[in-house]
């Protein structure tokens, strides 16, 4: 090989290996990480470009020896480097026809097989074939058969531009080993330059390709934003000052936007109305039922509906305006002078009433079907009494759901415990006890973290 050859083949391999690492860096620190394209591409590249450099730099001036080694790591990259190739060309083709694409990855592993036996134990490494013939040979062969099949990938924007790459490299690579074939010497001198074609062509429809992800991700991330900002305003901005009731609540969504949502609807004075609903699934459409929730909720307050009325009109409207989206939902009525409270639930986890001078808790069990299954559904309501220090707690499902490392519900365990052992808190005290009590519980040792969005209300009887 001439200096000017090296020279050119150093600059090639050099350009390929930068646009690899400039891949693999985007990649890593793109919103888009999930984003595969990036990395394949990356991978493909990266190690092709090495392997160039360290044969056009060391082999010319390399011992016998040495030459072997640096042979032996050139056959290698292109063995790895033809992974990332093929999953890169899925991205863009798809599994083809009968999954061709999967048997095409299969003979090449054959392929991998055979050639590291061969230079596990053969004299002249040199002489070994390049495994990438393999792949030269069969996805033109594959692409033609499936095109006779019927099969079309689908619809990426570039990619005229990506077969144009493809035929570039698959042209030079071809001239290189067919002119030098009967030296028993195959030099890549051109293939370098058909490579740096494709890996141009890739690069230009993997960045529009990524672009245009970002560009989505961030109107997403926007729209959730947007969301998250319309649900933090659906809930309340402080806690009702309604005279005899200390009142507390703690909301700990899972993600970003959650269907969980609690509320104090102004009834009249003396009364305090609390709701606790929790919606089906997670997400926007979990957010936008949670919003229809409070707007039913709070119209049939105004029209001094009680508590079963007030469920009854909420499931109508789901079962009308969303119909498959479910809901389970308590609604509580204290009424101060009369030291008594009404409530009605449909599907939702009981309230707890802890009665400090009996030291005895009060499952309030009243309930009804889940909102949103059957329309002009009519719900039970219950009753009961309270006096000064009594204490109820009204609650989404996770809470009493979330599970340790083991399996364990906090429920089953730690909640009547929590209400015993701390009484004596305040009720905000007691809420943030509680809070800390269950993330704790469910993240354990491990980060696994909450599986459910957790909403509970914290009530005192003063």
């Amino acid at each position: 090989m001439s200096p000017v050859e090296s020279l050119l083949l150093v600059i090639a391999g050099t350009a390929i290996f930068t646009v690899g690492v400039l891949s693999l860096g985007a990649h890593f620190t793109s919103a888009l990480s999930r984003e595969k394209i990036l990395l394949w591409f990356g991978l493909f590249t990266a190690p092709y470009g090495l392997a160039l450099v360290c044969r056009s730099i060391l082999l010319p001036s390399s011992d016998g020896r040495a030459e072997l080694f640096i042979v032996i790591f050139g056959k290698l990259i292109g063995l790895l480097s033809a992974i990332p190739a093929l999953l890169l060309f899925q991205e863009f083709y798809g599994k083809g026809w009968r999954l061709s694409l999967r048997w095409l990855v299969w003979i090449y592993a054959l392929a991998v097989v055979s050639v590291l036996c061969l230079l596990a134990i053969h004299d002249l490494p040199r002489s070994i074939p390049s495994p990438g013939i393999i792949l030269v040979i069969l996805v033109p062969l594959a692409l033609l058969i499936d095109r006779r099949a019927g099969y079309r990938p689908p619809p990426v924007k570039g990619s005229r531009v990506v077969f144009a790459g493809l035929v570039a490299f698959f042209l030079t690579f071809s001239y290189d080993h067919l002119s030098h074939w009967h030296a028993g010497n195959l030099r890549a001198v051109t293939e370098p330059f058909g490579f740096i074609i494709l890996a141009f062509c890739l690069g230009h429809v993997v960045s529009r390709r990524v672009s245009a992800n970002e560009a989505e991700w961030i109107s997403m991330t926007e729209e959730m934003r947007a969301a998250r900002k319309i649900q933090t305003s659906i809930l309340p901005a402080r806690m009702p000052s309604t005279s005899g009731f200390s009142v507390a609540a703690r909301y700990s969504p899972m993600t970003a936007v959650a269907g969980d949502f609690y509320g104090f609807p102004e009834v009249k004075p003396g009364v305090i109305g609390i709701i606790v609903a929790d919606v089906r699934g997670h997400g926007v459409p979990a957010a936008l039922i949670a919003s229809m929730v409070k707007v039913s909720v709070f119209a049939g307050v105004e029209k001094a509906e009680g508590p079963a009325e007030i469920l009854e009109d909420l499931n109508a409207t789901l079962c009308k305006e969303a119909p498959g989206q479910f809901v389970t939902a308590v609604y509580v009525s204290l009424m101060r002078e009369l030291g008594a409270g009404r409530y009605s639930a449909g599907g939702h986890p009981p309230p707890l009433l802890w009665r400090r001078r009996l030291q005895k808790l009060e499952v309030l069990d009243t309930a009804g079907l889940l909102l949103g299954v059957r329309n002009e559904e009519r719900y039970s309501e219950g009753e009961f009494n309270y006096e000064k220090g009594d204490r109820l707690l009204i609650y989404s499902d996770g809470l009493t759901e979330a599970e340790n490392r083991t399996g364990v519900s906090f429920g089953d365990n730690r909640l009547p415990t929590l209400l015993v052992s701390n009484q004596s808190l305040t009720a905000d005290q007691f809420a943030a006890e509680l809070l800390k009590e269950v993330l704790t519980w469910s993240a354990g040792d491990s980060e696994s973290g909450q599986s459910d969005d957790i909403t509970f209300v914290v009530t005192d009887l003063c």
